[in-house]
């Protein structure tokens, strides 16, 4: 039978479409969801690629699935080794990267909050999101690192070749435990007309189907890629290290729904 992710056309899949329907392609449910899991661990086995990394200076890193999957396990891993609990969050200051899916899938797998922040914040505006967001851990690169130091309250660690080197010390699988309606993540604006996060909950990854086909057989759907729609299934993730390139995503991307969550204390 098929699923509605099977369906080529908007009218086909609207036809057949009911909420139980779209459960269907999902592996969690109404009370038990991962983010983490479904674009991602789900798909290990696979032996497809799951991200294209294109770089500022040329070229490109292709990540698979399972490569994926495995990074970021270690990295949920990791987390609770330095005592990251769930619901806590976890800022996220780096271009796309490998570093940087590693260490958003892994914060989701981990059940605490991953809160990617725009990687041209000035010490202000890291400032303004960090104290607002009270992060345990700040992620992020050797500059931004010393941009960085001086706040309070948080632990910042440089995503360097060394620190990607001792997360290979950490197993490559990890259960995940996170109920539907859990946050995984906050996400800030870049700019200034908004200080507090929209939030996104587990059960928000809710199937939606973009049209735009492309030769072979692949379709995409379009977006920035500093707004989460995730991929899920049939084809690469493409990212890019310039902010404003656009993202390819798959057949049966996911989308996120906002609203702005209350304000954080402790």
């Amino acid at each position: 039978m098929k699923t509605l992710a099977d369906y080529q056309s908007y009218a086909d899949a609207q036809m057949q479409f009911s909420p139980e329907r779209l459960w269907e392609l999902f592996d969690g449910h109404r009370e038990s969801l991962n983010i983490a899991h479904e674009c991602v661990d789900r798909h290990a086995a696979s032996g497809r690629d799951a991200l294209i990394v294109l770089q500022a200076q040329g070229g490109e890193e292709v990540i698979t699935y399972a490569e994926l999957s495995q990074d970021s396990s270690r990295f949920a891993h990791w987390l609770e080794a330095e005592g990251v609990r769930a619901g806590e969050r976890v800022a996220i200051m780096l271009e796309p990267s490998r570093a940087f899916y590693t260490a958003m899938f892994g914060v989701i797998k981990r059940g605490a909050i991953a809160v990617p922040l725009f990687t041209l914040f000035g010490p202000d505006g890291i400032r303004l999101r960090v104290n607002d967001c009270a992060p345990k851990i700040l992620l992020t690169n050797q500059d931004k690192a010393e941009m960085s130091a001086g706040i309070d309250g948080v632990d910042v660690v440089i995503a360097d070749a060394a620190f990607m080197q001792q997360l290979n010390t950490y197993s490559d699988a990890f259960d995940t435990h996170t109920r539907a309606d859990d946050y995984a993540i906050f996400q800030y604006t870049s700019g200034t007309t908004r200080e507090l996060p929209a939030a996104v909950k587990h059960v928000r990854v809710i199937a939606s189907f973009a049209h735009r086909r492309q030769p072979g057989g692949t379709a995409y759907g379009m977006a920035r890629w500093h707004r989460w729609h995730w991929a899920s299934r049939s084809a690469p993730m493409q990212a890019s290290t310039t902010p404003s390139a656009s993202c390819g995503h798959c057949r049966m991307a996911t989308s996120t729904t906002f609203r702005l969550p209350p304000r954080i204390s402790g």
